[in-house]
């Protein structure tokens, strides 16, 4: 049974012995790099290959590639880490090159990338277990351009390896992360490691880990605070008002700018761009981003007129093209293909299978023409969801109206996602003395 074999691992887990599993395969197509080991498959762009190449080479140097390729990597890397956060077209093609030698390896010739490409795999296959891309959506390029050279922002909280546009970040998984990288959680850095410098934050759009990383965020700004230290943090979420991060953070005593984007201009890069040809998604919020500075950091990165109206600007130019929007758009509208279990000729699937096993259609809207909204779009829009039931609940029918408009907005009917319990409807048939009204039938709508 399968708790048996899941009992057997954890045994050869712990007793230190490698464990026996299928041979990783490693396929180069003309966009991308595609891994599988038995029935798990996962894929990667060729860009973010080559970022999570060189990622893994200044992270485990006694892991990486070949020396004449660490070398090499050595003087390049930093380069794009100070300009595009990606690297430029001669690295791609090195690394990429690399992964087609990798392709070809036999037992008379082993895989030089071995251990990078096992970690690749595990790295990959986390978060597309995890889904809900939504969360791992990232502020684009553009934006980072204006925080690093007007704020001097230096670390990264709450990325992956996937989304990062600096190498020095923190994460949700030291385990598949550290290999790329990661400082581990935010919540778990020693307040030392935070005591100076600038931090960009731009946490899941989740209520309570937005209200605890604004907590963690005052508390590391009074530290610095009492220290005399230059601290500054860029805090990216929502316009979610009815949050107690919003609250905390709009009466913080260390707030210097807060910039209100609404969500017609700007967008963000797609929690699966690292496997999409369209890495820009449009924003179905609006965002907010408070910089909240102790005073030596308000004097070293100052957050003045100039800095929002270059900030609008990068956030304007983050908005998808319409050409990307209308493809994202049909994606929506056409229904999953579920994986096939056999195959004519061969068993594998094609790049457009492959496409379509992945996800692709998911983490964006729900769909037009009365399609039903995606999994994927369902969880990720989850905690507008609870906070529209939460609303309702606590009588404020303002909020909750202005939040059912952005879920339709977004493509989720927030009635038919959370619809109104059976007990609840015959408690209120009965309250208007309408026992009579039978309330409809389990499964069938209103």
């Amino acid at each position: 049974t399968l708790a048996k074999k899941r009992a057997k691992e954890r045994q050869q887990a712990a007793s230190g012995k490698a464990a026996s599993l299928p041979p990783l395969d490693i396929e180069v197509h003309r966009h991308s790099v595609d891994l599988r080991c038995g029935r798990h498959f996962v894929k990667v762009g060729h860009a973010p290959y080559a970022k999570l190449a060189l990622l893994h080479r200044r992270a485990m140097p006694a892991e990486g590639a070949p020396e004449a390729e660490a070398e090499a990597a050595a003087v390049e890397a930093p380069a794009w880490w100070s300009t595009e956060g990606s690297p430029g077209g001669a690295e791609i093609e090195a690394e990429v090159a690399g992964a087609r030698l990798s392709a070809q390896a036999s037992e008379a010739t082993p895989d030089p990338r071995a251990a990078f490409h096992q970690r690749l795999f595990a790295l990959l296959l986390r978060y597309k277990t995890l889904r809900g891309h939504g969360f791992h959506a990232a502020i684009a390029p553009a934006v980072w351009r204006v925080l690093t050279s007007r704020l001097g922002v230096g670390f990264e909280a709450f990325a992956s390896p996937l989304n990062c546009y600096l190498p020095t970040f923190s994460s949700g998984f030291s385990d598949v992360d550290g290999a790329f990288g990661s400082s581990g959680s935010f919540f778990r850095l020693k307040p030392a490691q935070l005591a100076s410098g600038s931090c960009a934050c731009n946490p899941p759009f989740v209520h309570a880990i937005l209200d605890a990383a604004a907590a963690r965020v005052e508390e590391l700004l009074a530290a610095a605070a009492a220290a005399d230290a230059p601290l500054s943090f860029a805090f990216i979420m929502p316009g979610w008002k009815e949050t107690r991060a919003h609250a905390s953070l709009s009466a913080s005593p260390f707030l210097r700018r807060a910039v209100l984007v609404a969500a017609a201009d700007h967008g963000f890069c797609d929690g699966a761009s690292h496997q999409r040809a369209d890495p820009l998604r449009a924003s179905p919020y609006d965002t907010v981003v408070f910089v909240l500075q102790t005073e030596r950091g308000s004097r070293k990165w100052p957050a003045d007129g100039r800095f929002e109206a270059e900030l609008r600007a990068a956030f304007a130019a983050s908005v998808p093209l319409s050409s990307a929007a209308e493809r994202q758009e049909r994606k929506r509208k056409t229904p999953r293909r579920e994986p096939k279990a056999k195959r004519a000729g061969g068993g594998k699937p094609t790049e457009a299978e492959a496409d379509s096993d992945e996800g692709e259609g998911g983490g964006g809207g729900g769909g037009g023409g009365g399609a039903a909204p995606s999994e994927e779009l369902l969880a990720e829009l989850a905690p507008r969801l609870d906070a529209w039931v939460a609303a309702k609940r606590s009588k404020d029918f303002a909020t909750a109206d202005k939040i059912r408009d952005e879920l339709k907005a977004a493509g989720v009917i927030a009635d038919k996602a959370r619809p109104v319990p059976r007990k609840a409807i015959e408690k209120r048939a009965a309250s208007k003395g309408a026992d009579e009204k039978r309330p409809p039938k389990r499964g069938r709508a209103e």
